[in-house]
């Protein structure tokens, strides 16, 4: 190997994390074939009006009396609508909007509420708040396991969307 070649191999890369934009930072960047499959594979009642965002628009850009929610909710975080009363109650518990939920935060909830209920175990935003807790980074909120005394409440969270 020549020596440029091992000193471009042994040089240390500069690493720099790309947090996700913030709502209001995240052009919506979709073509309409894209939302409408999702409406068809998730079954979407016409009764709900689901709108294809305008160019250019982001999250924050909803009109009056809808809201934003994300593809991945329902792609990878086994969201459907209506939503159930427990994902309600964290969101209020903690006073969150389901569009500032980043895209690792839903799969976590539904993966707790599948774990409780499999146990035959009501999920409760009481119980979720025991394991884990609410914490802001990019522009997103998620939730973080709980250290100090209390066990997880699974061994493998969802620690990506692959």
């Amino acid at each position: 190997m020549s020596t440029s070649m091992k000193d471009a191999a042994t040089r240390k890369r500069k690493y720099k994390p790309k947090n996700p934009p913030s709502p209001n930072q995240a052009e919506i960047n979709w073509k309409e074939e894209e939302l409408n499959n999702l409406i068809q594979n998730f079954g979407f009642s016409s009764d709900w009006g689901v709108q294809f965002p305008t160019s250019n628009s982001t999250a924050l850009d909803a009109p009056l009396g809808y809201i934003t929610l994300y593809a991945e909710f329902f792609r990878e975080g086994n969201f459907c609508l209506p939503m159930s009363k427990f994902i309600g109650e964290v969101l209020t518990g903690y006073g969150l909007h389901i569009s500032q939920i980043n895209s690792l935060g839903l799969p976590l909830l539904t993966h707790f509420e599948f774990i409780f209920r499999t146990n035959r175990i009501e999920p409760t935003f009481e119980k979720f708040n025991i394991f884990y807790f609410v914490s802001y980074n990019g522009g997103f909120y998620s939730f973080n396991s709980r250290t100090g005394g209390v066990k997880p409440c699974s061994r493998d969270p969802p620690k990506s969307l692959h």
